[in-house]
């Protein structure tokens, strides 16, 4: 039997995510979640075990201490090692892998899926996944979220709190953004590429949905085994590969974000409109980032900090 929060069903069409509590033999009530991937053969998921904490809805009047027990609940969760997971599209063989030592599994086809898979995982009913496409789009925005969207402060320091002691219904956003998305989706699909953990995919959703931003995939990472600088280049590496878009990037200065798009424009020229770069770091460094972007020889348009 599947059931699940009937607002996280909804969403699975466009957001390429969903989620559901999950029984098999030998096992307790576990929580699968399936993952965006950038390529559109792949179909990710996460099975670890069921913890009501973690999955309650977040609300505005929660207290700071339930947002960090939460969100600690949600980063950290117990993983279901050794699942077996089966995927298949109508008229094909299933393809079968198992969860990992981090519960993680990809079933991998070999082409790109446009029609809904039936996943079932362990000895559970199968869950109707239906996976959205991006590759046909003639434009596509990849928008960075951390002090880009949000406000963060890793600059400052202050990540963990900003983030551990708010939700998704109270983090505070730049005033700017959500008309500047918005705006951008009439062209196009907006996909979202974070440093942020999987873990707070859900909390990253609840951002979506409280500010009317455009729905999209949110690429997160595994931040236990894939460094930051890799996971966004690989993600727009299979973006370039898999589409034949032409991108809008949006980043900040206060990190690599800068270095990882100059150095995709160089490798991939003539794929990309234009770059917005929210500039949140010292002097110094928008300076140099502002000598780094001027040679691309784009449109580069800076974001303010507030």
């Amino acid at each position: 039997m599947v059931s699940g929060r009937p607002w996280a069903w909804r969403r699975r069409l466009s957001v390429v995510i969903c989620s559901g509590v999950l029984w098999w033999s030998g096992a307790q009530a576990a929580q699968i979640t399936f993952l965006a991937s950038p390529d559109p053969a792949h179909l990710r998921l996460r099975v670890s075990q069921d913890d009501a904490l973690a999955e309650q809805r977040e609300q505005p009047s929660d207290s700071v201490l339930l947002n960090v027990v939460r969100h600690l609940a949600q980063l950290f969760p117990t993983s279901q090692p050794g699942v077996s997971v089966a995927c298949q599209r109508p008229g094909h063989e299933p393809v079968f892998t198992v969860t990992d030592q981090q519960g993680y599994a990809t079933c991998i086809f070999p082409t790109a899926v446009r029609t809904p898979v039936a996943v079932t995982v362990g000895l559970a009913a199968p869950v109707q996944v239906a996976l959205a496409h991006w590759t046909a789009a003639q434009h596509i925005t990849v928008s960075d979220v951390d002090d880009t969207i949000l406000i963060t402060d890793v600059v400052g320091g202050h990540v963990l709190q900003n983030v551990l002691t708010t939700n998704g219904t109270t983090r505070p956003l730049f005033a700017d953004a959500p008309a500047l998305l918005q705006g951008l989706a009439l062209r196009g699909p907006v996909l979202y590429l974070s440093n942020s953990p999987d873990g707070l995919l859900h909390s990253l959703q609840t951002v979506l949905d409280t500010h009317h931003l455009p729905q999209g995939p949110l690429f997160l990472r595994d931040f236990l085994r894939v460094p930051a600088l890799l996971h966004k280049v690989t993600v727009l590496e299979t973006l370039a590969r898999t589409t034949t878009a032409r991108f809008t990037l949006i980043g900040d200065d206060g990190q690599q974000d800068p270095e990882v798009y100059s150095r995709f424009i160089q490798v991939h020229p003539g794929r990309v409109e234009r770059l917005l770069i929210r500039q949140v770091s010292a002097p110094e460094r928008r300076q140099e980032v502002e000598r780094l972007l001027s040679r691309l020889g784009l449109p580069v348009a800076y974001l303010p900090p507030q």
